[in-house]
């Protein structure tokens, strides 16, 4: 079988399709069946012909053959059609990449379908309900707490922080250490990224990560995204993965050109503009690379190449955009309401210390917990030990600077966090594990 021409075909239904699907995953009880002992996730992407309709999956659990239904809905009710939907490439076992079709030539258009797992009992949950759409972009479904779209503004932006689980918002992101954990959980930097702000080889394991400029990792193992919880990398900019066996988890959307060496690709990339590939990338079987411009490979000055890579590589007019959040960095509420609250406007750093003031400094190099600290006019620095602080730090007109050991919490700073000291730890927490009140949010 020629695997690049299955490949257009599959990349075509699913990008350029008629018809584009949201997904919205629910756990909710099926036909008044007993639930399964534990519900399956799924996330998937859907797309549609005139003829036929695919349905990928994107992420979660694998579902066997046997243990799920699917129903279609072209008018007249629900309508079990498992048995007309067909692997792509045979198997029997749905999981990550694997594509389902089903064609629908001569029958009136679905108007939803409904996937749902059988418990042992042979009753059902529905985990997927899927319902036409009318163009745009192919959509994704996915866990909560994964992310998705970015915001469109409507909403206040502590909702946003809350609901799309931020940690980190500003110009520039440093870290000197390790690696920053946020499984679920999104980054913004407003800025561009090179390897030096990675320290060369730090692990960003965010879900999310929003990046409003260019990328340019060359040298080092720096990697982005999390291995446990995939979710989207939106490059607002181009994307350069030179030298360095790093890692790229979750689908990536690139709004420039794509320079690929030896990066290990684990989700597809969406490039809306040229691809470059270098002698060494590495491509997960069920990884694409998607492009709108040209492609260039050492084949084209003579030298061999793998043509595994090759067919992985899909031309198409159009691809998902690399959109950002439509969020700025808010300004602080009035001092009286801080005062009211409990703010003091200088103190030293200990446990469950609310500060509101211009800038703060700390060098005590002392650990504490659950602190809230306000820089309304200036920067925040803590440093001058091993220590570990965990909070929520807010500097809408400049920078938060680390240099301990470990930082766990929120962090929003209009000029970028710095972790500075090496084999630190940033890990996230929304706000809510240190705010429960709503009324006390301090932006």
């Amino acid at each position: 079988m020629d695997e690049k021409a299955v490949s257009e075909v599959i990349g075509v239904v699913l990008l350029i399709s008629v018809t584009v699907i949201g997904v919205a995953l629910v756990a909710v009880t099926y036909f008044s069946q007993p639930a399964p002992s534990e519900i399956p996730h799924v996330s998937v992407m859907a797309g549609a012909t005139d003829t036929t309709f695919i349905l990928s999956h994107e992420g979660g659990d694998a579902l066997v053959k046997g243990n799920y239904r699917i129903y279609v809905d072209a008018g007249n009710g629900l309508e079990d059609e498992t048995n007309n939907f067909s692997f792509e490439g045979g198997g029997d076992v749905w999981s990550l990449g694997k594509t389902l079709a089903y064609n629908y030539s001569g029958k009136t258009r679905p108007e939803r379908v409904v996937i749902s797992v059988i418990d042992s009992g042979g009753g059902e949950m529905m985990i997927a309900e899927l319902g036409y759409g009318t163009g745009g972009d192919p959509g994704t479904g996915g866990d909560p707490g994964t992310g998705g779209d970015p915001g469109t503004g409507s909403s206040p932006y502590i909702d946003y922080v809350i609901d799309e689980n931020v940690f980190v918002h500003g110009n520039t992101l440093m870290f000197s250490g390790n690696n920053v954990f946020g499984q679920g959980a999104t980054i913004i930097i407003t800025g561009g990224l090179v390897a030096s702000d990675l320290n060369g080889g730090a692990s960003i394991n965010v879900s999310n990560i929003y990046i409003n400029g260019d990328v340019t990792l060359n040298g080092g193992s720096a990697s982005l995204g999390s291995p446990v919880v995939p979710g989207g990398i939106y490059i607002n900019g181009s994307l350069t993965l030179g030298s360095g066996q790093r890692h790229i988890y979750g689908d990536v959307y690139v709004a420039g050109d794509f320079s690929l060496k030896d990066a290990r690709i684990h989700r597809n990339v969406y490039v809306d503009g040229d691809l470059t590939l270098g002698n060494t990338p590495w491509i997960a079987d069920e990884a694409y690379i998607y492009y709108t411009g040209t492609i260039k490979s050492p084949l084209d000055s003579g030298s061999d190449y793998d043509s595994g890579i090759i067919a992985k590589c899909i031309k198409l007019e159009t691809v998902p955009r690399a959109r950002m959040p439509d969020q700025d960095i808010p300004s602080p509420k009035a001092a009286e309401w801080y005062a009211s609250k409990g703010y003091a406007p200088s103190g030293t750093l200990m446990n469950n210390v609310k500060i509101f003031a211009p800038s703060y400094i700390s060098t005590s190099g002392s650990s504490a917990s659950n602190v809230i600290i306000i820089a309304y006019d200036g920067d925040i620095s803590i440093a001058g030990g091993w220590n570990t602080v965990t909070g929520v730090f807010f500097a809408p007109k400049g920078r938060v600077t680390f240099d301990g050991n470990r930082i766990e919490g929120t962090v929003i700073a209009r000029d970028g966090f710095f972790a500075t000291h090496g084999g630190s730890t940033v890990i996230f927490k929304n706000i809510k594990e240190y705010i429960t009140d709503p009324d006390d949010y301090p932006f």
